[in-house]
């Protein structure tokens, strides 16, 4: 028991020092108690407000009068206002947006759709990122410049532009071929398998070679041989889905970039060096070496970078190129208000309310981030 405790020593050390590094900085603590709150609002949200409809993320409205109503109007005792008035609804406690669309329904359920857009977007452009920033950084020469300049052509579009115009051009159905998938797979996994055990090509050289090869097949079997499909299957998207689909695709650069930095940094390090020289193989150098050493950035840009695609995310909703009609999403909500906002402020609950959530949902992130900065950058830990 003795040793045990020696043994756990230092982790306990260590854990002290980072809540001493939180208790320094009281943003940070703000920060966490404002992601903290929403996560239990996101997770409550069936109990704060109990939905109306069969699908929760649709707001309920008790009619479709244009005109907005103040915080704690009465519901109207409509078909709808009588099943809302059933789960406990008597008055709009926050007003209605133009549509009679409930404030209070909207803003509370709208927080599920922010951490959806967050931490999804956010989770699929990092391991895009990384898979892409790892192989150009390590390899280098035509596989960096090939991947490198792709990134730039990305780029080179801003990003509400390029998302607007992704969101617009992706259809509301794609159909897959699954035996594709198949086929390029096994092409895949044999030639990784041939070039590392037979050929003795590096096992990471190997790889890549058998992604690029099924590459190549998919692109042929796609737009050369004209193929019918064997196992065809079509998968329906929302408007919702395609603004997520783009926000990836706009989002994975920033990524790359910054992995292909840390590992050309670390690469040629003496531990990496004599990895090599001892016979490691490209993958285990990548994965077990490199990789754990140049995690702390990305994680830090990733926590800083779920606010800021919230916030393009609503953008794209107030343009009317995100979510649904009706479906709980803030960007949403404030587009309810556009043709209401006025010197005069009559309808300040309409904009407000969503916009304060949209605020402190990006600033909790922001302060976040600079906590993890804190806590997980070596060169400032110790400061």
């Amino acid at each position: 028991m003795e040793e045990y405790r020696k043994s756990m020593a230092p982790q306990i050390k260590e854990l002290k020092f980072t809540l001493r590094r939180i208790k320094r900085s009281p943003l940070s603590i703000v920060g966490i108690v404002i992601i903290i709150g929403f996560s239990c609002i996101a997770l409550l949200a069936p109990v704060l407000a109990p939905p109306v409809y069969t699908d929760p993320m649709t707001i309920w409205r008790d009619s479709f009068k244009n005109e907005p109503r103040p915080p704690g109007s009465p519901v109207l005792a409509t078909d709808i206002g009588l099943l809302a008035m059933e789960k406990g609804y008597t008055v709009h406690l926050w007003g209605t947006a133009a549509g009679s669309y409930d404030i209070y329904y909207g803003c509370i359920w709208g927080t599920i759709t922010a951490f959806r857009i967050g931490l999804v977007v956010t989770a699929v452009a990092l391991i895009i990122g990384l898979i892409i920033g790892m192989i150009s950084g390590y390899y280098g020469g035509v596989v960096d410049e090939l991947m490198m300049r792709f990134t730039d052509i990305i780029f080179a579009f801003p990003g509400l532009v390029l998302c607007m115009a992704l969101v617009v051009a992706l259809p509301f159905s794609i159909s897959l071929d699954l035996s594709l998938f198949v086929f390029a797979a096994i092409i895949f996994i044999g030639v990784a398998v041939i070039g590392t055990f037979v050929l003795k090509i590096s096992g990471g050289l190997s790889v890549l070679t058998g992604f690029i090869c099924s590459v190549v097949f998919v692109i042929l079997d796609l737009y050369v041989l004209h193929r019918p499909p064997l196992w065809a299957y079509s998968i329906p998207l929302t408007r919702l889905d395609k603004s997520l689909i783009a926000l990836t695709i706009v989002g994975w650069p920033g990524y790359a970039r910054l992995i292909r930095g840390e590992v050309l940094r670390i690469k040629i390090e003496d531990y990496v060096e004599a990895s090599k020289a001892v016979g490691c193989s490209d993958l285990r150098i990548m994965f077990r070496h490199i990789l754990p050493n140049s995690l702390y950035p990305i994680l830090i840009t990733a926590s800083l970078d779920i606010g800021g695609i919230v916030l393009l995310a609503a953008a794209l909703s107030f343009l009317g190129l995100g979510a649904d009609a009706g479906y709980a999403d803030w960007g949403q909500m404030i587009s309810f208000a556009r043709n209401f906002v006025s010197v005069t402020m009559k309808y300040w609950y309409t904009f407000f309310i969503p916009g304060l959530f949209i605020f402190l949902f990006v600033l909790g992130w922001n302060l976040l981030g600079d906590a993890f900065r804190d806590i997980l950058d070596p060169t400032l830990r110790r400061r």
